[in-house]
């Protein structure tokens, strides 16, 4: 709506700025429409002054034409003639044959002001006579038009009201249109907005914008379409997941126990027994791993809702450390904390049971890809004033730039096939608005989480 209000400022504010600029542009055209009329154009009283000046009589009647007059005549004027007192043409110069030779005072009133015969004409009265001077027919309109003094001082006010009126007119139309297609769009940008929130879209289709609105209720009827389905294959996916997981508690239970039994039989052979342990041991694996997918797919469609309380770090990291070296005894395994004393009493918040199954994932990882060697685990918790970080170290043989370049992809994309401990790792990172990287130290592995740090 604010980008609505936007668009009809801009386009009142276009509007106004065009009206103006063609009134200025009109007001431009018109004054060099003076100019160029009248350049070159001297005033007609001058140019019948200096011709009757260059025609005099001479002592024996006749006339006499000076250059200048001549010349002057030639280029304005078709024809001119010369009366005497009594109205008689005395002198002529190329005056047409059907033009009377005399004229009445009345004639000589009338003609002097407008037309003779359609010539426009214009007079000049001296010591010699009337002189007359006539253009081409056609080629002039000549009227007198009168304005009184009251008139043009009202034209001073009504002429700039008048303009200003225009103005106004132009705004009033503006705002008018600007309001129309505001009305015509809100709408529309409201149905876009809940496409956008997620929510679906049912404009009417008629008015200016009617085909935008049916394109939106379109895509409205395919989004919320798509999103259904969506919802709907991520639900089923999600609880067949949950139900394979249930349903393979019950006998990986069994075998467990059984395992653990069998294990545990000293009238067994050694060799018998430590088959036994290895079934007890996997089938553990199996559970963790199922456990780890049912949990990696609710953190990816955000159906695992997050307990979030303040804890410490140092003290989650030191239990996960103790736990996983109690549960995986070996000689061949070590495993250093390193814990400075400026993070020792760092408070954040977060889900810390997810957190440290995050981080128990990723000691196991170490300690299991590299079974049957001899390796150093370091487990680190660093801090300053926008995050915290949990790194991992182990000097093992690392990933295989394979499985590297698959973690490190957006996470938009698909689960990966293998690797789902780690891939836990990663949605409980994300969950918590956090990130991690995965790298190789040759030798080794190194992974990183790091976490905005809320202080608890």
């Amino acid at each position: 709506m604010k980008g609505l209000g936007r668009i009809l400022g801009r386009y009142v504010g276009a509007a106004i700025g065009v009206g103006v600029f063609l009134l200025a542009l009109n007001i431009a055209v018109f004054l060099a429409f003076l100019l160029y009329c009248s350049r070159d154009m001297p005033v007609v009283e001058d140019r019948v002054s200096v011709i009757a000046a260059g025609i005099e009589q001479q002592a024996d009647g006749s006339f006499s034409v000076s250059e200048e007059a001549r010349k002057a005549l030639d280029e304005r004027y078709a024809w001119a003639m010369q009366l005497d007192d009594a109205g008689n043409v005395i002198w002529s110069d190329r005056m047409p044959e059907n033009l009377p030779q005399h004229y009445t005072a009345s004639e000589i009133a009338s003609f002097s002001r407008w037309y003779l015969e359609d010539y426009p004409v214009y007079v000049w009265s001296d010591g010699d006579g009337l002189l007359v001077l006539a253009s081409a027919a056609g080629s002039e309109w000549k009227y007198v038009m009168r304005v009184s003094t009251y008139m043009i001082e009202q034209m001073q006010i009504w002429i700039p009201a008048v303009l200003m009126l225009n103005l106004l007119a132009a705004l009033a139309l503006a705002l008018l249109l600007g309001w129309r297609m505001y009305r015509a769009a809100a709408p529309l940008a409201e149905g876009i907005s809940g496409l956008a929130r997620g929510e679906g879209a049912k404009l009417s289709e008629r008015g200016v914008l009617g085909l935008l609105s049916a394109d939106v209720n379109r895509a409205s009827e395919k989004l919320l379409a798509q999103r259904t389905l969506l919802h709907k294959r991520d639900r089923t996916r999600t609880e067949w997941i949950a139900g394979v997981s249930h349903d393979i508690r019950t006998p990986l239970s069994i075998v467990q126990g059984n395992a653990a039994q069998l294990e545990n039989d000293r009238t067994l052979p050694g060799q018998a027994r430590d088959k036994a342990a290895a079934i007890r041991e996997q089938s553990q694996r199996i559970g963790k791993l199922v456990s780890d997918l049912n949990l990696a797919s609710k953190l990816e469609y955000e159906l695992q809702p997050l307990h979030i309380a303040v804890f410490r770090p140092a003290a989650m990291l030191r239990t996960a450390a103790a736990d996983v070296l109690n549960s995986m005894a070996d000689a061949r395994v070590s495993l250093a904390v390193s814990i400075p004393p400026e993070a020792r009493a760092l408070t954040v918040s977060g889900d810390e049971a997810l957190l440290r199954r995050a981080v128990d994932n990723l000691l196991r990882n170490s300690i299991l890809h590299n079974a049957g060697k001899s390796v150093e685990v370091g487990l680190t918790l660093a801090a300053d004033a926008r995050s915290w970080t949990v790194t991992v170290t182990d000097n093992g043989g690392g990933l295989s730039d394979e499985v590297l370049d698959r973690l490190r992809r957006p996470r938009e994309e698909a689960l990966p096939v293998h690797g789902l401990g780690l891939v836990l790792v990663q949605q409980i990172a994300y969950a918590h608005g956090g990130s991690v990287w995965f790298e190789n130290t040759r030798p080794g592995l190194r992974v990183a989480l790091r976490f905005p740090r809320q202080d608890g």
